[in-house]
């Protein structure tokens, strides 16, 4: 990998640092946030699909006690990129990149094998318009490889009974995700609506299912900044800018 093609980014959580490509796609505030949503216990395995340069399981790695992280990336420039930010951060005995595509993880990982699947996938149907950005980034925007609902069997595939799905998406597909979800046995139990301000309509949510579990949702939602600009006391929570 040049290094010149990439830029070194402080991730603000206990010292952890990330390269990201100069002209590729980087993460968004999504990546962060979707990151503190995840609980787990210190055995579990959290497979991490569309992992592009590994933000979400590095901050995994630092965020909740899981014994292995498994991120998978189907892009080989990319995950080539990761592996080299989990050794940038001596992780590589807690995370695993593996390059391959998020369709082929049953046969690879094993069904119903792992407890926790995490995934800030790309918000744009194939359908949704001229994808005029570069390869790379496209790919990270649309839904040109995997789609929502092979996404969500195989998530549901390697998922134990009452193993936990997270996701992160946009709210103007949050009806297609909960019913798409419930069609693979994963029941939608916590649904947090997330607000740019109080001012504004919620734009994402961030929704843990649970695979064979009884319905009973909870709703909650997170204002991430003020009217003024500044971030909310809760969100500084997450983001780590407060004790």
């Amino acid at each position: 990998m040049d290094e010149k093609n990439t830029r070194l980014d402080d991730l603000e959580c206990k010292g952890l640092k990330i390269r990201q490509f100069v002209d590729g796609y980087c993460f968004t505030s999504d990546a962060v946030l979707l990151a503190n949503f995840v609980r787990c216990k210190k055995n579990d395995t959290i497979v991490d699909f569309g992992c592009g340069n590994g933000v979400i399981s590095i901050l995994l790695s630092a965020k909740t006690p899981a014994k292995k992280i498994v991120g998978i990336e189907l892009q080989k420039e990319v995950a080539e990129l990761a592996k080299s930010n989990v050794l940038l951060n001596n992780l590589q005995d807690e995370i695993d990149i593996i390059n391959t595509d998020i369709l082929f993880t049953p046969d690879i990982l094993g069904k119903e094998s792992v407890e926790i699947v995490v995934c800030n996938p790309p918000y744009f149907a194939s359908s949704s318009g001229e994808k005029r950005e570069a390869l790379q980034i496209a790919l990270s925007r649309h839904e040109s490889t995997c789609d929502l609902t092979n996404l969500l069997r195989c998530a549901s595939e390697i998922l134990k009974y009452g193993g936990e799905f997270y996701i992160i998406h946009k709210t103007q597909r949050m009806a297609e995700v909960i019913a798409k979800a419930s069609e693979y046995s994963l029941t939608p139990k916590h649904l947090t609506l997330i607000y740019p301000k109080w001012s504004k309509p919620a734009d994402t949510f961030i929704l843990k299912c649970k695979k064979c579990s009884p319905h009973g949702l909870l709703l909650d939602k997170l204002i991430v900044y003020n009217e003024d600009g500044t971030m909310t006391c809760e969100a500084q929570k997450l983001y780590n800018k407060t004790l």
